[in-house]
């Protein structure tokens, strides 16, 4: 089965249904049937009296089987394909502090008396697939060929949905609904930065909890903005990781006007083209990785179209070539495909080429000035016409080994003139950053307060 199918936690979480080997090879134990059934319970999926302990949050143990089994979620949710060793190593330690977030979460959620039942998930399940044009077997089937237990997936979504429902009955009456008073003046913030430019953006938030957790949060920052460059859909990540009440929305904040963000974020935003990320990026609680979605330039700006390209006019290219034997092994195969998706995730333009090229043993860097594209293969001529001014070609195999080719004309911005957000956009942005903020207070006291162990 090939492709991919999109479903939906809240919002879109995609699922591969590709040939997605799982993160172990442990089968799950014979408690751990998938029966169909899920509440809000704090049962590992694992079993802890014959499953290595990994964790222990509050005298609950998150067994070495649950780290595994939401490692292949995660690989699968995010789109991440083929990970090196080093990649898993470093999605095991992200969703190991996740599992112990969402723990915290549930037992809170217990003690508040949330209720979360077996109905509430398999409806959210229902949904996704309805939402997508797909039969809840869809979903399951893909989820088992990345060797994932539906049981995994409902206590995910139960997790979800009771600190969603958390949040809102904590603070309930504690941040009303904005006034009116309140939209006019943030729309008349807006008119008056109408000469600046405003940006739709999306976020990943780490917190610093203590100066202790300083180095370690920027690099699992650092290691997050890795798997996104490497083509991992930023609002699958952002749902996986970030700490910030946006990550229900899969990390969208909205549009913000230049000036209205901390100025090391407003720097970032205004150095990058829109589809582009950045980060990590210091700021008030923690680090930042964000995505710039669209881009909007000041008020009577004229709006200009990217122009058409000539499919016949030269194109400037770069390659990196990872040279495979004939007949090469599988595991050749797969370390040069490895090589190429950190290359392809570390190129943002073809200056950066040569210094990555001298750190991948045997590759291969040359410099092949104006090309007309029929004068290729049709492979690569398809490849390189289907990608932007400017962009990097995304890896493919080829007779002589895997291709990295990078666009080197100039990447081309549209300019799209300023519109004044409706008010009901407006009310919603304003609610959600009251909430961000206590939501973050909130996960963060119940980091202090709990009693954690990693084996």
């Amino acid at each position: 089965m090939a492709g991919r199918i999109f479903f939906l936690v809240s919002t879109f979480v995609a699922v591969t249904a590709l040939n997605v080997v799982p993160a172990t090879g442990q089968t799950p134990p014979p408690n751990a049937a998938d029966t169909g059934e899920a509440t809000l319970s704090l049962s590992p999926v694992g079993n802890p009296n014959t499953q290595a302990v990994a964790s222990i949050v509050n005298d609950f143990v998150i067994s070495e089987y649950d780290v595994n089994q939401r490692v292949a979620l995660v690989l699968v949710t995010s789109g991440i394909q083929q990970p090196t060793e080093e990649m898993l190593g470093q999605v095991r330690e992200q969703v190991l502090t996740s599992l112990q977030d969402e723990t915290l979460q549930l037992q809170e959620a217990n003690e508040r008396e949330i209720v979360v039942n077996a109905q509430d998930i398999e409806n959210s399940i229902r949904d996704v697939a309805d939402a997508n044009g797909f039969e809840v077997a869809s979903v399951q089937l893909a989820l088992a060929n990345a060797g994932v237990a539906m049981t995994t997936f409902r206590r995910q979504i139960a997790a979800q949905i009771a600190w969603s429902r958390l949040i809102e009955t904590r603070f309930q009456g504690t941040v009303p609904a904005p006034t009116d008073e309140e939209i006019d003046s943030a729309l008349e913030r807006l008119r008056v930065g109408a000469d600046r430019p405003q940006f739709a953006v999306s976020e990943i938030f780490l917190s610093v909890d203590t100066p202790q957790d300083e180095a370690s949060t920027r690099q699992a920052a650092g290691q997050i903005l890795e798997q996104l460059r490497q083509s991992a859909p930023f609002p699958n990540v952002a749902r996986q990781f970030s700490q910030s009440a946006s990550a229900a929305s899969g990390g969208d904040i909205g549009w913000v006007i230049q000036g209205q963000l901390p100025e090391e974020i407003d720097v970032a935003l205004s150095e990058i083209l829109p589809g582009e990320v950045a980060g990590p990026i210091r700021s008030e609680g923690g680090y930042y990785v964000v995505l710039l979605r669209e881009r909007r330039e000041p008020e009577g700006t004229v709006a200009i179209q990217a122009p058409i390209i000539d499919p016949n006019a030269p194109v400037p290219l770069e390659r990196l070539l990872l040279p495979l034997p004939p007949n090469p092994t599988e595991e050749q195969q797969q370390g040069a495909l490895n090589a190429a998706s950190m290359a392809f995730g570390a190129i943002r333009s073809c200056n950066d080429i040569p210094e990555i090229a001298e750190q991948i043993p045997g590759a291969i860097h040359m410099r092949l000035g104006e090309i007309n594209l029929a004068t290729l293969s049709p492979q690569i001529s398809q490849q390189v016409s289907n990608t932007a001014p400017g962009a990097v070609v995304p890896p493919f195999g080829s007779p002589v080994g895997i291709e990295v080719f990078v666009r080197c004309d100039e990447r081309i911005r549209e300019a799209v003139p300023f519109v004044l957000p409706t008010r009901e956009d407006m009310g919603q942005q304003l609610y959600m950053q009251q909430m961000t903020v206590l939501a973050r207070s909130y996960m963060r006291d119940l980091r202090r307060e709990a009693v954690i162990e990693v084996r």
